[in-house]
């Protein structure tokens, strides 16, 4: 009898516990829409980590304070996203529970809505979970999903961890790393697609924005780099200018492949030497842009850094090893830095080249252009240009690689 009784409560128990777990994950969560934050070319991204089932070492609410904070900090650092912060996300859900299985539901649909109530571009869903591994333990996964809140399309990266321990947790900062490296390489043309729609908006009607022609060095000695006293000042960077004709020639031109790519001599003497110490240690600097185009240019030269690393024929200094020199030097990459202080900062990070550009504006044609100057001889030893409009992402992304081999002196 007693057996029976047990039996009957365990019964009763559990399906109170399967109708709570119904009515948790078909109740429907209530979104509220925030006012428009400020304008800004920034791409707006909401964050929502999540865990899977199990124990953890840390526990689901310091995760996701720590992973949204380490997420924020990586993802502004970049200048291209600005994070929705804490507040925002709470006056839109309040207190209410959110799973993955509910946002990820009918297509990411309450995903998207929430995204779209915080005006956030993005929605990047982070969760950690556990599997079974080939030898029966428990492995760990970092699952990344990044969601276009208008369209929803959706680019996911996955990371088995492994086994982790007390001991590996430094290595998260590094998985996040490489978790947004793959959003990174498989969303960028849709990333540059929504931030050049955004920049059109915040600068309509369109002005001219004048992109003056890199120049090329000869190789020369420092000394010899001096401008002399007749020599007139270059024009200001961001200052307002007419556009020369031989500028709108070249904005005009069409050229053969849509790219130009032009050597200098010094460049062949230089290009065609071998390194026999290793592959040389070369700096990116963000390109040059107007503000409104700011994101659009980091998007780009986040791509062109890529496309040089994967020639192995350099050691590309990574961006947050750059950034914390130049705040060291008192300086900062806002797409304005001097050339001076470009190769003074290269020298401080024993760069053995760097690499320069911008993004500028002729009409409706955003002009590329980028250089690569040797720090010691502050000779030009790689000179390309290329143009694109709005519409042509997929297109200016594929000729990054025929850009990058242009820029390290390659056929």
């Amino acid at each position: 009898m007693e057996l029976n009784r047990n039996r009957h409560n365990r019964v009763v128990y559990s399906l109170a516990l399967l109708s709570l777990f119904f009515a948790v994950s078909c109740a429907t969560v209530r979104v509220n829409t925030l006012p428009p934050p400020p304008p800004t070319a920034k791409l707006r991204v909401f964050v929502q980590p999540f865990t899977g089932p199990g124990r953890w070492l840390v526990p689901h609410e310091v995760f996701v304070k720590n992973q949204i904070l380490l997420v924020e900090r990586h993802l502004e650092a970049t200048g291209i996203y600005e994070v929705v912060n804490s507040r925002d996300v709470h006056e839109v859900v309040g207190d209410q529970a959110l799973t993955r299985d509910r946002m990820q539901r009918n297509d990411w649909k309450l995903a998207r809505e929430i995204g779209s109530a915080l005006h956030a571009d993005y929605v990047m869903i982070m969760e950690r979970a556990k599997k079974k591994g080939a030898v029966g333990e428990q492995e760990f996964v970092f699952n990344n999903v990044m969601i276009n809140t208008r369209t929803g399309k959706r680019f996911e990266s996955h990371t088995n961890l492994g086994r982790i321990t007390k001991s590996d947790r430094s290595q998260m900062k590094e998985i996040a790393r490489k978790t947004y490296r793959d959003i990174f390489n498989s969303a960028k043309q849709d990333m540059l697609a929504t931030a050049i729609t955004k920049s059109e908006h915040m600068t309509s009607p369109k002005k001219t924005v004048a992109v003056p022609p890199l120049t090329v060095e000869e190789p020369k000695s420092a000394a010899a780099s001096a401008p002399k006293k007749d020599e007139q000042p270059a024009p200001v960077k961001g200052s307002k200018q007419e556009v020369t004709p031989e500028e709108q020639a070249e904005a005009t031109q069409e050229p053969q492949e849509r790219e130009l790519v032009k050597e200098t001599e010094a460049e062949r003497a230089l290009t065609q030497e071998s390194v026999p110490g290793g592959r040389t240690k070369l700096v990116v600097y963000d390109l040059e842009a107007p503000e409104h185009y700011r994101p659009v240019a980091l998007i780009l030269t986040e791509a062109l850094r890529e496309e040089l690393f994967l020639l192995k024929r350099f050691i590309v200094v990574n961006r947050e090893n750059l950034e914390q020199v130049l705040k060291e030097m008192a300086l900062q990459q806002t797409g304005l830095i001097d050339e001076k202080d470009a190769v003074k900062t290269g020298k401080g990070l024993a760069a053995n080249q760097i690499v320069t550009g911008r993004l500028g504006m002729l009409g409706r044609t955003y002009v590329l252009q980028a250089k690569r100057i040797d720090v010691e001889t502050l000779a030009t030893l790689g000179l390309v240009s290329t143009r694109f409009t709005q519409g042509q992402e997929d297109e200016v992304l594929s000729r990054l690689p025929g850009l990058a081999r242009g820029i390290a002196g390659l056929p």
